[in-house]
């Protein structure tokens, strides 16, 4: 009876527990994206292999950014085994050919003809049904249900509407000289109109939950990853890489945070299955200096003097070509304590994100979620003020 329990356990994927992505696959990732970042590629692509046999299901950004390694040292075989996976996930193997990085690798590689016709074979296990009431969800964000407004304002209103083609007829927008009942009625409406804002948002989270509850959290090999938009669209051309290789989905939905409902929770506990990365804080938690999720952000400067300047004696001529960073300030917990939070869900400690900032600062095809930068040229109208703008910081290498 044991030895037959055990062949059971052996060929059932219910006898294995499931994967904690905090202990098994995020910090190995980290090493490998801080491989990239040392341009390490060999390095990199061992650390990928290394995670990718910890787990069932690794993310499509980490198979785009192995891939990319693997052509970097000539190992071609594994590319192809990488962008499959990500064909799996319901990415259209077309859509390569338009890809900043593998574009020229198609166009180059005899044996490309070959992959794409055998990855076109792939059907994609995608939830369709359960994708489209998401994005049904998602689109009623942009659906806003106002309160009529009263007759004496919609008479108030009439002659101003001749001139002004563009207001909408049931708009709250305040007119000069404007009586003191009509802005007070104004007021109640905008109180009534916030008010179904706040429960429609409820009601879009509350339902997204129960979706959670009855099909698990719905990640990208459960819907597939994002879309293109079509082309055309006044937004097409800034859709990246990093946009088609993930499905937002459900991080755009919960980012209306609404109140009274405890979204962290399910988040949190999706990122230690791997249905989602621990990134998505980001996007979920308002950025401080106090909160350790959303930390690892650098500014970027690059130094220009203003018109009919001239700073022969300040090594300006160096100092113009050079980047310089400064990083952001904690606040009320050391680094020890914010990167201890950070590991235990799955997040770089703050010293590799800023590594990862610096890097993505640069022009780069790999798709590194950790470290944000914002860059800014900085404009001196005076020669004294070069070292005060640049004290604090690190220059770039």
């Amino acid at each position: 009876m044991k030895k037959l329990l055990l062949l059971f356990c052996l060929c059932s994927p219910f006898c294995f527990a499931q994967a904690d992505f905090t202990r098994v696959y995020y910090p190995i990732i980290n090493e490998a994206e801080l491989a990239i970042v040392d341009t390490s590629y060999y390095e990199a692509l061992q650390f990928y292999n290394e995670a990718f046999a910890n787990v069932q299901r690794p993310f499509a950004k980490d198979y785009y950014n192995a891939a990319i390694c693997a052509t970097m040292v000539g190992k071609m075989p594994q590319v192809f085994e990488y962008l499959e996976k990500i064909v799996e996930k319901g990415y259209k193997v077309t859509n390569f050919r338009k890809d900043a990085f593998f574009k020229n690798v198609a166009d180059t590689c005899k044996k490309w003809p070959d992959f794409e016709k055998q990855v076109l074979l792939i059907e994609p296990a995608i939830n369709k049904q359960l994708r489209d009431s998401l994005q049904k969800i998602k689109q009623q964000q942009f659906i806003y249900h106002v309160a009529p407004i009263t007759a004496d304002l919609r008479n108030y209103y009439k002659p101003y509407l001749k001139n002004f083609k563009w207001v909408p007829v049931d708009s709250l927008i305040h007119l000069p000289d404007m009586p003191k009942n009509l802005v007070a009625q104004q007021d109640s409406l905008r109180l009534i109109n916030a008010k179904i804002a706040t429960a429609n948002t409820y009601n879009r989270i509350q339902t997204t939950l129960s979706i959670i509850d009855l099909n698990g959290y719905p990640d990208e090999n459960m819907i597939g990853l994002n879309s293109p938009l079509p082309e055309g669209s006044p937004y097409a051309f800034n859709v990246t890489a990093s946009y088609l290789f993930q499905n937002t989905l459900l991080d755009e939905i919960f980012q209306e945070k609404a109140n009274r409902i405890d979204i962290l929770s399910v988040v949190k506990q999706a990122i230690r299955d791997g249905k989602a990365d621990p990134h998505i804080l980001k996007s979920l938690i308002d950025y401080s200096t106090d909160e350790p999720y959303t930390m690892g952000k650098v500014l970027v400067l690059q130094l220009r003097l203003e018109n009919n300047i001239d700073c022969p004696n300040e090594n300006w001529q160096q100092k113009k070509e050079q980047f310089f960073w400064k990083k952001e300030r904690p606040g009320t917990m050391t680094e020890m304590e914010i990167n201890e939070k950070r590991l235990a869900i799955g997040l770089e400690k703050l010293e590799d994100a800023y590594k990862k900032a610096f890097f993505k600062a640069r022009n780069t095809p790999f798709l590194i979620l950790g470290g944000t930068y914002l860059a800014e040229l900085a404009y001196i109208p005076s020669c004294e003020l070069i070292d005060k703008t640049i004290s604090g910081t690190v220059m770039l290498k």
